[in-house]
C-alpha cells in the first residue's frame, strides 16, 4: 500500500500538538507534511490525502484547508470550516485549577483574562463552577479592552489589575487564562508589590514547561494533555482516511492533573509574616532547619512568630517541619527502594532515629512497620517536592 501524505496546517506551532500529531504519523506510517511549522507559509503544490488544520481562525488557512477536499480535522471551531474537531475540556481545566485553589484553603478565586480568546471562556465556567460549589467568592478581572499585547508589560497596561487588587483584603487564588498570559501577570504582581505565592497564589493551563519553568516565579499550570490532542486529532483523520465517520463532532481531551509549581505551593494564610514562614519551611525542610532559622526570614522575632503562626496556621513552627518531613519520609518508604538512614537524609532528619521516632508519634509505627504494612496518612496539604498528589488535582 502506498503511503498516505498528511497535511499539517497551522497557524502557529505548539509544540506539543505538532509532537503528538508525529507520534501517529510513526505508528500510521505516514509522509507529514510539516512544513508550515517551520515556514509560516501555506505550502504549494501539496496533493494531501488528509488535512490537520490548526487556523486559528485566519480566513486563508480555512479557505485552503477547504479548498483540497480531503478528510479533515481541526482544533478550534469555525463554520467556515464545520469538521470535527479535537481540544480541550475547557470546563474541567478550569475545574480542577479550582480544586486545587480550594484544596489550599484560598477562599477568594479569581479568573484572569486579557479578551484575547473567548473560546477560552468554558475555563472560566468551570473555575466559576468549583469555586461557587465550594462556598467561595468567585472574582471575573479583565480589562475593560484587551491590552495590544499578549504579553504586555508592567506598567500602565496593568492599571485596571492595580485598581481590582486594591479591593482585596485577603489571600487570593488566581487563575489565569494561560500559561503565556500568566507569565506577565505574576511579572506585573510583583511590580505592584504583591508576593506570590504568599499573598495571591497562581496557576494556569497548558504546562507549557519552556514558559512556566523559566517565568520569574516558576508557574503551576493545570496538565491540559495537549500533546495527546495532537496524537488524537491525528487517529481521528486517520479514521476518517479510511471512510469512517467520526464518533462525534468535538473529542474533549481531559487534563490530568496541575503539575504544583512555586506560584500555587502554598496554603493561603491571613498573616503575611505567617504565610512567609511556612513559605520557608516548605521550601528548605529538606536542609537542617532550625525556628530561629525561619524566624529571621521573616524579620521579627522569634517569639512573635510563633504566635502569629500558631494563631494563623493552627499549630507550631516545629510541628510543621516534623508534618512535612514525615510526610516525605512516608512518601519515599512506600515508592523507593532506599534505606531507612538514605530515606532520612532525604527528608531533613538529622538521623535515622529521629525519623523513627517522628513516624512513631505522627503515625504510630517506626519506617519498616510503615513500609511494610502501614497506610499514607492523611497529613493536610504539603509541599509539591513531597511528591503526594492531592486527589482533587487529578
Amino acid at each position: 500500500m502506498s503511503r498516505r501524505t498528511v497535511l499539517y496546517l497551522a497557524a502557529w506551532n505548539v509544540q506539543a500538538v505538532h509532537e503528538g500529531i508525529v507520534d501517529y504519523a510513526h505508528e500510521g506510517g505516514w509522509i507529514l507534511d510539516n512544513s508550515m511549522c517551520y515556514t509560516g507559509a501555506i505550502p504549494d503544490g501539496v496533493v494531501p490525502d488528509g488535512v490537520i488544520c490548526r487556523h486559528a481562525y485566519r480566513a486563508d488557512i480555512i479557505d485552503f484547508a477547504r479548498s483540497l477536499d480531503v478528510p479533515t480535522v481541526a482544533f478550534e471551531h469555525d463554520d467556515r470550516l464545520p469538521v470535527p474537531r479535537v481540544y480541550y475540556d475547557e470546563e474541567e481545566i478550569g475545574a480542577m485549577a479550582a480544586r486545587h485553589l480550594i484544596d489550599r484553603d484560598f477562599k477568594v478565586l479569581c479568573f484572569l483574562h486579557l479578551g484575547f480568546t473567548p473560546y477560552q471562556m468554558p475555563r472560566m465556567d468551570g473555575f466559576r463552577r468549583e469555586a461557587e460549589a465550594a462556598g467561595c467568592r468567585f472574582v471575573a478581572l479583565s480589562p475593560p479592552q484587551p491590552p495590544k499585547s499578549w504579553h504586555p508589560a508592567p506598567g500602565e497596561a496593568w492599571t485596571w489589575l492595580e485598581q481590582a487588587m486594591g479591593t482585596f483584603d485577603e489571600p487570593i487564588g488566581m487563575m489565569v487564562t494561560n500559561d503565556q498570559i500568566a507569565r506577565p501577570t505574576i511579572d506585573a504582581l510583583a511590580h505592584m508589590g504583591y508576593r506570590v505565592p504568599t499573598q495571591v497564589a497562581v496557576v494556569s493551563a497548558e504546562n507549557d514547561a519552556m514558559i512556566c519553568e523559566i517565568a520569574a516565579v516558576s508557574i503551576s499550570s493545570v496538565e491540559a494533555a495537549t500533546r495527546r490532542i495532537g496524537y488524537e486529532a491525528a487517529r481521528m483523520l486517520d479514521r476518517m482516511m479510511d471512510g469512517e465517520a467520526p464518533d462525534r463532532e468535538t473529542l474533549r481531551v481531559p487534563p490530568t492533573h496541575v503539575e504544583v509549581r512555586e506560584s500555587s505551593d502554598i496554603r493561603a494564610i491571613d498573616n503575611i509574616h505567617a504565610a512567609e514562614a511556612l513559605r520557608y519551611i516548605w521550601r528548605h525542610y529538606r536542609e537542617p532547619m532550625r525556628v530561629e532559622h525561619v524566624a529571621e526570614e521573616a524579620s521579627i522575632t522569634r517569639r512573635h512568630l510563633q504566635t502569629l503562626f500558631d494563631k494563623h496556621v493552627g499549630h507550631t513552627m516545629q510541628e510543621e517541619i516534623a508534618r512535612v518531613r514525615t510526610a516525605r519520609a512516608c512518601h519515599l518508604l512506600k515508592t523507593s527502594a532506599l534505606k531507612v538512614n538514605a530515606i532520612a537524609a532525604q527528608s531533613g532528619f538529622n538521623t535515622s532515629l529521629h525519623l523513627h521516632r517522628t513516624l512513631q508519634t505522627i503515625v504510630g509505627m517506626g519506617p519498616k512497620a510503615f513500609r511494610d504494612s502501614g497506610e499514607m496518612p492523611e497529613l493536610g496539604c504539603v509541599p509539591a517536592s513531597v511528591g503526594l498528589r492531592s486527589p482533587r488535582s487529578r
